[in-house]
C-alpha cells in the first residue's frame, strides 16, 4: 500500500525551462535590456552546460525591442540554437519567445 505519490528520481535532469525577464520598477531603457539580455546569456550558457533542451523566455509585448535584441543574440552567438515564438494559447501575443537549445 502506497502512502504517498512517487517522487520523481534525483538524479533526472530538466528538460524544459520558463525564465521571467520582467523586471522590478525602476530599470528602464538602456539599461533594463542590457540587465535582461545578460540574464538570457546567463540562461543560454547554463542550459548548454546542464542540457537543458528548451527554455521560454517571457519577455512581454511591449515596444518589442527586448525581443527583437533576444532574437539576434540568439542568432549571432548561439547559431547551432533556433527559436519562435511561444504557443498563444499559453502565453498570447508575442509576450515569449522559446529557443530549442542544440548542441
Amino acid at each position: 500500500m502506497k502512502s504517498g505519490p512517487d517522487k520523481p528520481p534525483g538524479n533526472r535532469r530538466q528538460l524544459s525551462r520558463e525564465v521571467d525577464l520582467h523586471l522590478k520598477s525602476g530599470y528602464n531603457g538602456k539599461d533594463a535590456v542590457m540587465r535582461q539580455l545578460a540574464r538570457v546569456r546567463g540562461e543560454m550558457d547554463n542550459a548548454l552546460r546542464t542540457g537543458i533542451r528548451e527554455i521560454i523566455f517571457i519577455h512581454g509585448v511591449g515596444s518589442g525591442k527586448l525581443k527583437v535584441e533576444l532574437r539576434r543574440m540568439i542568432a549571432e552567438h548561439y547559431p547551432s540554437c533556433s527559436y519562435h515564438d511561444a504557443s498563444f494559447a499559453a502565453y498570447g501575443y508575442g509576450a515569449a519567445t522559446v529557443v530549442e537549445i542544440k548542441n
